[in-house]
Parts: C-alpha cells; sequence; structure tokens
C-alpha cells in the first residue's frame, strides 16, 4: 500500500502559491516533492522555491573538452601518425591546426548544449502527465506528494491560501 499521497492545488497569486509553498515546508514536506506549474516564467527564487542546481554548464564543459581533445587528435597527434615529410615543412601546420581543433570545439559545444537542454527538459517524457488546461490560463498548479498522515493539514493549507481544484492530478498526454 502507498502511503504518499499527490494532490493538485491552482492558485491565481502568486501570492498565495509562495506564502502556501512556505507553509508547506513548515509541514515537513520537502522542495523535491513541490512542483510548480506555470504558464509564464518566474525568477529564480521566486514563489519560495529554492535555487536549482542545474548541471547544463558541466555538460557543456565536457562537450568543449571532448570536442577540444578530439580536434587535437586530428590536427596534431594524425599527421605524426601517418608522416609525409614533403620539403621541410613541419607535419602539422599551426593555421590549418588551430582551425580544425576550433571547429571540432564549437561542434561539440553546441552539440552537447542541445543535448544538455533535452536532458535538463527531461525530455522526451512518454505518456500522459500531471497538467490542468487553467494553467495555459494564467493560473498556477502546485502539484505535490506527502505523506498520507499529512492530508488533512495539506488540504487545509491550501485552501487557507484561496487554493481551488483541490484534488487527484488529472494526467493527460502533452
Amino acid at each position: 500500500m502507498d502511503d504518499n499521497n499527490s494532490l493538485m492545488a491552482l492558485f491565481q497569486e502568486s501570492t498565495d502559491t509562495s506564502e502556501a509553498i512556505d507553509e508547506l515546508h513548515n509541514l515537513g514536506i520537502p522542495d523535491h516533492n513541490v512542483v510548480v506549474m506555470t504558464g509564464v516564467p518566474y525568477p529564480k527564487g521566486a514563489l519560495g522555491r529554492q535555487l536549482e542546481w542545474l548541471t547544463l554548464p558541466y555538460i557543456v564543459l565536457v562537450g568543449a573538452l571532448v570536442g577540444l581533445l578530439f580536434g587535437l587528435f586530428l590536427a596534431v597527434i594524425t599527421p605524426h601518425l601517418y608522416r609525409l615529410d614533403i620539403g621541410g615543412h613541419p607535419p602539422v601546420g599551426f593555421p590549418p591546426a588551430a582551425v580544425i581543433i576550433f571547429v571540432f570545439t564549437m561542434m561539440a559545444t553546441i552539440v552537447s548544449t542541445f543535448l544538455g537542454v533535452l536532458w535538463e527538459m527531461n525530455f522526451p517524457r512518454f505518456g500522459p502527465a500531471p497538467y490542468n488546461k487553467l494553467v495555459t490560463d494564467g493560473y498556477l498548479a502546485v502539484l505535490l506528494e506527502y505523506p498520507a498522515t499529512l492530508d488533512a493539514q495539506v488540504r487545509q493549507t491550501l485552501e487557507s491560501h484561496n487554493a481551488h481544484d483541490i484534488g487527484e492530478p488529472e494526467r493527460m498526454a502533452l
């Protein structure tokens, strides 16, 4: 038997939403169990939420480093593996090597950025997800998961902050 409940509540005002989230935190519901869905972007730290730790910069940095190393391999190592001594020229010229290294570094950075954004968005998401059509009309939806023992307190907290349509989240294909 599952001892956790999931609930969705709709708010019309962002101040009511942030106050309700603060009280839910005081009840002992951790931040990772509270999801806020909005139709418009809110700045970081708004709505009483913790700042998210994004992995995108690290993904991009690793991608750029991989591209740099691959470019170095192609531009510097490969000419030494298959040496062609022609007219006393060095096997590796700086201008062509710089172009090759730059191109592969930028290409890997762009590809890793694209894939990192997809990773951060949890894309693709298969199957129906909790959502309410009023979110596109400007409402804020709070989806939360909490222990079943706190059910009455959670509902009372949400109702005291002008939440409506409190109930099980409707799942629809996005």
